[in-house]
């Protein structure tokens, strides 16, 4: 379902995004400097295409906690585990692909992926494809991976 929502004002939401370092399980060992992160993966669901797309999370009172634009194309299909910091509490993921924006609740016990156990934490896949019109579309998923942010 298609949502048009008015512009976002752009806000930083984190001054060390730029520096955050991610570590997926299996690769390394979290260290007493790494804390649990949510995370958002990005990925362009027809390679043909090329889209601009902006990603906006919040919390319930419309605080910035995550934002990121993106350009994808076939030579740029992904963007994998971009962390922000778990003891946030998002509340709506908005996605803009192509200038149509598309706003969706973070996933919540409901899903059956959540909740995430152990050292793993919840996060969401975005999978920017097309409608059966030719428009953008999107597809979120939860899933629950061990991420942090150094």
């Amino acid at each position: 379902m298609q949502n048009r929502m008015p512009s976002l004002n752009r806000r930083t939401f984190l001054a060390s995004s730029g520096a955050a370092v991610i570590a997926a399980s299996g690769c390394t060992a979290p260290d007493s400097s790494s804390a649990p992160a949510h995370w958002v993966t990005v990925y362009l669901g027809d390679r043909d295409e090329t889209h601009d797309v902006t990603v906006v999370i919040t919390n319930d009172g419309g605080d910035p906690l995550f934002e990121k634009d993106y350009e994808l194309s076939d030579e740029n299909e992904a963007d994998e585990d971009t962390p922000f910091p778990e003891s946030t509490a998002p509340e709506t993921i908005v996605v803009t692909v192509d200038g149509t924006q598309f706003e969706r609740d973070w996933p919540g016990f409901d899903n059956p992926e959540l909740p995430c156990d152990g050292q793993n934490w919840s996060g969401i896949e975005i999978w920017v494809e097309s409608g059966q019109d030719g428009t953008p579309d999107v597809r979120i998923e939860a899933d629950c991976q061990h991420v942090t942010m150094h």
